[in-house]
């Protein structure tokens, strides 16, 4: 979660197929990756990491998207997992306010797709099937 979220690598492939219309398939932590089509990405996450806010950047490829990802509730119940450990911060925040549309299921780790044009995002272990056959459902 704390790589691909900068990677330009990344941020480049994503562009290319969000500008093709080619499907895209997140799940779980994965969505956080579509913050690497931030125009300047490290700045983004440098500045959430250290005040928790940061305006949205114009010209994210991703703005106004509907999406789920690995919730707060959920990383809240998953804290004991960490050893001690803290997160700079959930993935559901920073993408909301990077500028986009979250929403999530009634109950925790129950399964919950979102699919909004070629994005398909899923948001925790339990969507993945979902996901992978909406994927393949794309690719048909």
């Amino acid at each position: 979660m704390q790589d691909l979220l900068v990677s330009s690598e990344l941020g480049k492939l994503l562009t290319y197929f969000h500008e093709t219309g080619k499907p895209t398939a997140l799940d779980c932590h994965g969505p956080i990756a579509l913050l690497s089509t931030l125009p300047d990405a490290q700045a983004f996450i440098r500045q959430f990491e250290t005040s928790g806010t940061e305006k949205p950047q114009t010209n994210w490829a991703y703005a106004g998207y509907r999406f789920t990802v690995f919730s707060n509730q959920e990383e809240e119940m998953a804290k004991g997992l960490l050893g001690g450990d803290a997160m700079k911060f959930c993935p559901q925040d920073a993408l909301t306010r990077a500028g986009g549309q979250y929403s999530q299921a009634d109950t925790a780790f129950s399964p919950r797709v979102v699919t909004d044009r070629e994005l398909i995002t899923g948001q925790n272990p339990a969507s993945a099937l979902a996901v992978a056959h909406e994927l393949l459902v794309r690719l048909k």
